[in-house]
Parts: C-alpha cells; structure tokens; sequence
C-alpha cells in the first residue's frame, strides 16, 4: 500500500501537469496547422500526448530498474530545484525544450547553493542529511537520461511523418518534418534523510542502507526533442542523432570513472556533456543538410507529403518524397489535376511514380467509392489566385 503511494504521489507533481498541458497544446497547434496547410489533419488524434503518457511509463519502468541496481540518489536540494527549472521552463520557454542544459543547471546550482539554500526552511529539523551525494551519482543521472533520450529518439522520431509547410525555395514551396514531443519519464530515486518521516509522512517508503536513511521517490525525469527534417528521410535523420546520443551515454560512464578519482572535476564534465550533446544536434542538422534534396513542389508531377493512416493509400507502394507522375494514365502536375484524374475511375486508383532515389513504379489500389478525395494522399494544395 506504501508503495501505491507513492506513486500515486507521481501523479500529484506540477511538472508532471505542466508537461501533459504542453503536449496537448503542442498536438492542437500541429493539427491547426496541418488543416490549414492540407484542409483536413494528416494525423487527427493527439499521439504527442498519448506517447508521454505511456512511453514515459515504459521508459521509467526500464530505467528504475537501472537506478536500484546502481543505488542511485539524488540530494533533496537537487530536487527541488529540478523541480522549479522545467516547470518554469514549459511556462516561459512553451516552444522549446531543454532536457539536457536543464539537468546541467540544475547540477551546477545545486552544487553552488548546498543543502541550505532555502533559508525559509530549516532542513536539519526534518531529519535531511546534510552528507554529500556522490559525485558518481550525478554521472549516473547523464547515464540514464542519454540512454532514455537515445532509445525514445530510436524508436519514435520520424515515426509520425507530420509536414508544414515552410517558406518558398527558388520559388518553391517546400515542407518541413518538425517534431514537437516530450516525455516526463518516472525515475525512482533514493533521497538521503528521513525527512519525509519527521514532516509528518510516517507511511512513507523509507530504506536503511549502510546504516543511512533514503526516503524512496520517483522523479519526474524530462526528456525530449525539438527538431525539423528538411531534406533526408526523417527516420533516417533520427537514428543517426540516436547513435550518437548512446554514445554521449558512454561518455557518461567515462566521466562515472573519472569522479571517482576527481569528484571535484563534476561542474566541468557536466559542462562537456553539454557541449558535446549540443554538438551532437549540430551534427545531425549537418547530416541533414548536406542532402541535396528537398521536399518541395516540382513541375512534371505531384510530390506525396504524407500518408494518411487508415485509407486507401496505405495499400500504395507510397513514401514521403516520391512523386506521382500520372493517375490513371493522365498526366498530373497540381493537387486539382490528380484529384480531376481520379474521378476518370473513382473507384480505383493507378498510379506512375519516381521515388526519392529516381527510380520509376508503379503502383495501384482500390479507393472509396464515389469519395476519391478520401484517398489519403497528403500532398501541396494549389496556391489561390
């Protein structure tokens, strides 16, 4: 029943609130501009949400198991003060997400500031043990977030391929692949003190261990990424920045060694993690980049956007980026002209396409009868006028 508790707490913590707000607004404000810039949602229910609600559980479930082998903890202060920074952050920051430079910041005040920095509390009457947290702990923190960050980033970014449309290059419009997500993952976490007891809570978790007390609790461990895919294949972008943010997480483990030689050395290798995670997204920015394709409107065709999922162009041999030629043998070059070809058989669909690599297919379906616009084809709307 204690334990129950306990987590329950979970679902009481503000940045726990703060975050399921900001996914909400995130996926309406997707879905706005999707029906602004295709007339209707290319994915209508807010998946933005459902992931942070259950990735993040599944995530803290994996990465609790890795914090009560190690014994992981964390100083009450650390806490506190992680607690203020994201949710302040999800306030005043609402279109970007920090979930690397929060950690460092709040690492670093807390080292500055020590266990007395509320001097409106006095912490040494609730039994809070004012002996230093290992070095080696914080080094295990950057461990477990790489590793949350990097396997959420393997697995779901460019999951969702989500266009806007962006400004016009030489002349043409071109879309853009931004994803917007974040996750608030639950991480148990031992705190030293027995404060919890001496304020009243006596129900709650307490462990004895090396003869030192730890209220046992989950904190609310943010993760997330703020990005936008302009030229490769998204999932190919995201696997790549996955990599290297595993193995930002060796890196971690490498300064793990190094505390425990130098524990004094933990402000600049936090600082180093930093960096290097900043260069890690100019990196895969870079790889971007260096495509010489873009997902922009072409002239002898019709360029595919997206799927929508559960209509007939899931049956399609279709991928974001390719080009459709003809529909049912009629040459088409604008969103009108495809939809005009459609109605020449509107209960079956024959399409000639180039792909991204310039390879021609073909490929053909059945498509709801009398409805072709249902087809589930996102691709550039004609510009009015």
């Amino acid at each position: 029943m204690r334990t129950l508790l306990v987590v329950g707490s979970f679902a009481l913590q503000p940045l726990l609130w703060l975050a399921i707000l900001r996914s909400w607004l995130t996926s309406r404000s997707r879905v706005a501009h999707e029906r602004h810039d295709f007339s209707s949602a290319v994915y209508s229910d807010h998946y933005e949400l459902r992931h942070m609600l259950t990735q993040g559980v599944i995530l803290g479930v994996g990465l609790s198991i890795l914090t009560l082998i190690v014994g992981f903890s964390l100083p009450l202060n650390w806490i506190l003060i992680y607690e203020a920074l994201p949710s302040l952050s999800l306030l005043i920051l609402p279109t970007t997400v920090l979930p690397i430079t929060l950690l460092v910041v709040t690492t670093l005040l807390a080292g500055v500031l020590g266990s007395s920095w509320l001097p409106v509390f006095d912490l040494q009457t609730l039994g809070l043990s004012t002996a230093d947290v290992p070095a080696t702990n914080f080094a295990w923190l950057f461990v477990i977030a790489f590793l949350g960050l990097g396997h959420w980033v393997a697995h779901y970014g460019g999951r969702f391929d989500s266009p806007r449309i962006y400004a016009k290059q030489r002349g043409k419009r071109i879309a853009g692949y931004p994803w917007r997500e974040l996750l608030v993952v639950p991480v148990v976490t031992l705190v030293p003190g027995d404060w919890f007891v001496q304020g009243g809570l006596s129900w709650w978790p307490m462990l004895n261990l090396h003869g030192q007390t730890f209220a046992v609790l989950f904190l609310p461990l943010l993760l997330g990424v703020r990005f936008t895919v302009f030229r490769e294949v998204p999932k190919a972008v995201y696997r790549h920045l996955s990599r290297q943010i595993l193995v930002l997480a060796g890196l971690a483990v490498v300064l793990l060694g190094w505390l425990l030689w130098r524990p004094q050395d933990l402000p600049i290798g936090v600082i180093v993690l930093l960096v290097c995670y900043g260069w890690c997204l100019w990196q895969a920015k870079r790889y971007d980049h260096r495509q010489s394709f873009w997902y922009s409107q072409v002239d002898d065709g019709v360029r595919v956007l997206a799927i929508r999922p559960g209509t007939p162009a899931n049956k399609l041999d279709l991928a974001a980026g390719d080009i459709i030629l003809e529909c049912n043998h009629r040459a088409v070059n604008s969103e009108t002209a495809f939809y005009e070809a459609l109605l020449q058989n509107p209960t079956y669909c024959h399409l000639r396409v180039r792909n991204m690599a310039g390879d021609l297919k073909v490929t053909e379906t059945a498509i709801y009868s009398g409805a072709p616009h249902e087809i589930g084809i996102v691709l550039f709307r004609d510009q009015e006028g």
